[in-house]
């Protein structure tokens, strides 16, 4: 099991599958969606998808990477094991950069 990030931008809808410290309704912002996958590869489809979950529309920017588990052993990337962890535990998570994009 590999964790896939794809980072994306998009509206927030407010109508998300579940209740989350989600922002704004109407505001855009930067994300990173933290997938758990069986291999290394892009799955685009699956990520809009959770990202609607999420309760994100107008998804644009849409790219995908590996996460590097080591990275997180690292001061700089320490923050993102809690998501890191939450994804293999739920099946995904979500971060979301809180300043508002245009």
């Amino acid at each position: 099991m590999v964790v896939m990030i794809y980072g994306f931008s998009g509206r927030y809808t407010g109508n998300g599958a579940f209740e989350w410290d989600a922002p704004s309704i109407g505001a855009r912002h930067r994300a990173m969606l933290f997938l758990p996958q069986e291999d290394e590869r892009d799955a685009f489809d699956l990520a809009l998808a959770e990202c609607i979950r999420f309760g994100f529309d107008g998804i644009q920017d849409l790219r995908c990477g590996r996460m590097q588990v080591d990275a997180l052993n690292c001061e700089a990337y320490r923050g993102f094991s809690v998501f890191y962890e939450e994804a293999l535990e739920a099946g995904s998570a979500l971060l979301y950069y809180p300043q508002t994009l245009a």
